[in-house]
C-alpha cells in the first residue's frame, strides 16, 4: 500500500465513523475499500462527467422539509469537481428543490450548474419536470454522463416503498429517482449512512436486518457499483472528493478547496437559513431548521471535516516536493 492508499484508507475510516450509535459499522466493513475504487473510477477516466441525486424529505419534520445531510455533500462535489473541468449536473425533487437549490447557490455557480427537479407525478404539473424527460436528458447529455453519486437519497424498499429511518413510507414526497440511479450506461456510486438510500441493495439485506434497527423492513433493495457507508453522508461526500484529487493527474486544489470546513459550514448555513432543511439536535429528536446534521453539531461536524481536509493537503504538498 502506498503512500496515497494509505490516506485514502484513513479518510474512508474518519468518514465511517458511527458517530450517532446506529450500528453502521458492520456495514461500513463490508464496503471497506469502495471509497479508493470509486474515486479511481472517476479519476482515471478519461472524459468524467458526472451526475448526482441528493434530497431526503423528513415529512415529521417541523416544519416538513429535506434534511440536511446530502444537498450540502452534493453541492460540495460539484464545486470540487467542477473546478478542474468535470461536468457536473444535480437532480432532485419538488419536494427537495429549496434546499437543494439553496445550497447550490451558496456554491456560486451563477446559476449555471444544471438542475433538474423531478416532478412527484408521471406527467408532471407541480412545478417539476416529468421523470421520461429528465432521463431522456441524462441518455442524450453531452457529453455522455459517466457516473452517477446518490448521496443520502431515500429508496425502495423490499416491497417497493421508500423508508425513512422510522420505517414510514413516503412515498408521496420521494420521486423514482432510482429510474435516473440504475436507468443508464454510466457507473453507480451509492452514499448513505443508514442503509435506506440509494445504492445500498449492494449490501446484503440480513447485514442491514441484523445491525439496524428496523433494517429489514428500510433496506433499499437498489444496488450500484460502489456502495460507499458513512457516519454522516456529507463526510462520505467530502471523503470522495479528497480521494479524487489524491488520485487526480491534473492540478486539484480546486477539489480540496472544496473540503475546507469553512466551506463545509457555508454550504449547511445555505441549506438552513436560506433552503429551511431539517434536522435533529443532540437535546431533541424532532427535526427543525438548525445547524445540525443527524443529530450532531457543527463542533462535531467540523471536526471530521478538517482532518479530511488536512491529510489531503498533506499528501498533496508532498507529492509536489517529491524530486522529479
Amino acid at each position: 500500500m502506498d503512500a496515497v492508499d494509505r490516506v485514502i484508507a484513513t479518510i474512508e475510516r474518519l468518514s465511517s465513523q458511527d458517530i450517532q450509535g446506529r450500528n453502521i459499522g458492520p456495514l461500513a466493513d463490508y464496503v471497506r475499500g469502495n471509497l479508493a475504487r470509486a474515486a479511481a473510477s472517476i479519476a482515471r477516466h478519461p472524459a468524467p462527467s458526472i451526475a448526482i441525486i441528493t434530497g431526503f424529505f423528513l415529512e415529521h419534520g417541523q416544519p416538513p422539509n429535506c434534511e440536511t445531510d446530502g444537498p450540502p455533500g452534493a453541492a460540495m462535489l460539484a464545486a470540487g469537481l467542477s473546478s478542474c473541468g468535470i461536468p457536473c449536473r444535480i437532480a432532485t425533487d419538488v419536494t427537495n428543490a429549496q434546499v437543494v437549490r439553496a445550497t447550490l447557490a451558496a456554491a456560486d455557480f451563477n446559476g449555471r450548474m444544471p438542475i433538474d427537479v423531478v416532478s412527484l407525478h408521471e406527467t408532471g404539473g407541480d412545478g417539476g419536470k416529468p421523470l421520461a424527460e429528465v432521463a431522456g436528458a441524462w441518455q442524450r447529455a453531452n457529453p455522455a454522463i459517466s457516473h452517477v453519486i446518490a448521496i443520502e437519497r431515500c429508496g425502495p424498499s423490499r416491497d417497493g416503498a421508500p423508508r425513512d429511518a422510522r420505517g414510514v413510507d413516503i412515498a408521496q414526497y420521494n420521486a423514482p429517482l432510482e429510474r435516473l440511479f440504475s436507468g443508464g450506461p454510466w457507473q453507480t456510486i451509492g452514499i448513505g449512512d443508514l442503509g435506506n438510500e440509494l445504492g445500498m441493495g449492494s449490501l446484503p439485506h440480513a447485514l442491514v436486518a441484523e445491525n439496524i434497527l428496523r433494517g429489514s423492513e428500510l433496506w433499499c433493495r437498489v444496488p450500484c457499483d460502489y456502495p460507499i457507508v458513512g457516519g454522516v453522508s456529507n463526510w462520505s461526500g467530502a471523503a470522495l472528493l479528497g480521494a479524487i484529487a489524491l488520485l487526480w493527474d491534473g492540478p486539484a486544489s480546486g477539489m480540496v478547496d472544496a473540503i475546507r470546513p469553512q466551506f463545509a459550514r457555508y454550504l449547511l448555513e445555505a441549506a438552513v437559513l436560506e433552503g429551511g432543511a431539517v434536522a435533529s439536535s443532540d437535546s431533541d429528536r424532532i427535526p427543525r431548521p438548525q445547524l445540525f446534521v443527524d443529530g450532531q453539531p457543527w463542533s462535531v461536524l467540523e471536526q471530521v471535516f478538517r482532518e479530511i481536509h488536512d491529510l489531503c493537503v498533506q499528501q498533496l504538498e508532498a507529492r509536489v516536493s517529491l524530486p522529479l
